[in-house]
């Protein structure tokens, strides 16, 4: 059974396209728009479907979805590959940690960096959940500091490593994100003082924090108010991006860390609410 019997619903110019495209060598150019065409519409594509209708390799399907990906337009999952919803007026869906993990990663790594060259020697911080803070351990280069978290994944990261005190706060698992949350995580943290809070959302406009999840945002909450200094973490594809729900006001928090990809406008707009640390212009906060 081919793609197109299969399904039975493609528009007359995406299957002129593609059987256009299976006569002929396509540029990839041309090839990977005739997929996010099809995944517009469909949401979701398998390898095998579309090696039969274009003709090509899987290895060819693979590597345009890879960089699809890195593109931040789709996920890649077993078998195939899924449309990622970016409109920025909509709620956005919550995604794995799994797929959260190879989305828009040369942005997170360059926020981590960042996070990294804010922790001092000897210094108790707390990192929130998030694939983009779960980096920050590669690029600590202090003898000391205390480490406090409610993500398993950051957990992981610096659990064989000497220089640094951990805490792992329990409570309610989210196994979505990896995140413990609820009353027990909310009334440790409640009761802690930490010099900063470094904390990863799903969106943020000009008032608001947002995040996918309710307990999430609670405990969110609670470590930023906690700390000293207060981080929000967000690469520039969040700003100015609403999601489920509001956790903290903007100007309550000190300063956010984002990439060097902020649009200008952006930089100006947010630039006059909080102070922005990116590989564009960066605060000497030591």
């Amino acid at each position: 059974m081919t793609l197109f019997s299969k399904y039975n619903m493609f528009n007359s110019d995406i299957k002129e396209g593609l059987e256009r495209g299976a006569r002929k060598k396509m540029i990839k150019e041309e090839r990977q728009k005739y997929l996010m065409d099809l995944l517009s519409q469909y949401k979701f594509l398998k390898v095998r479907d579309i090696v039969n209708e274009l003709k090509i390799t899987d290895m060819t399907v693979r590597r345009d979805f890879q960089e699809l990906e890195d593109k931040g337009l789709i996920i890649r999952v077993h078998g195939g590959a899924r449309i990622i919803e970016d409109n920025k007026n909509d709620i956005l869906t919550e995604l794995s940690h799994r797929e959260k993990q190879h989305i828009h990663l040369n942005e997170k790594l360059e926020i981590a960096k960042i996070i990294a060259e804010n922790i001092f020697e000897d210094e108790t911080v707390f990192l929130g959940a998030g694939t983009t803070i779960e980096l920050v351990y590669e690029f600590l280069t202090v003898n000391h500091a205390k480490i406090i978290t409610n993500s398993i994944h950051v957990f992981d990261k610096f659990k064989h490593d000497s220089r640094f005190e951990l805490i792992l706060i329990g409570g309610s698992y989210r196994s979505k994100t990896g995140a413990f949350v609820g009353t027990i995580a909310n009334d440790f943290i409640s009761g802690i003082h930490v010099m900063k809070s470094f904390i990863g959302v799903n969106g943020l406009d000009t008032s608001a924090i947002y995040t996918s999840n309710e307990d999430e945002g609670l405990t969110q909450k609670c470590a930023l108010n906690i700390a000293e200094q207060r981080f929000i973490v967000a690469d520039h594809h969040k700003i100015n991006k609403k999601d489920f729900y509001s956790f903290y006001s903007l100007k309550d928090a000190d300063y956010l860390i984002t990439d060097s990809m902020i649009t200008a406008e952006d930089q100006e707009i947010f630039g006059k609410k909080i102070p922005i640390l990116s590989s564009k212009g960066r605060l000497d906060l030591s």
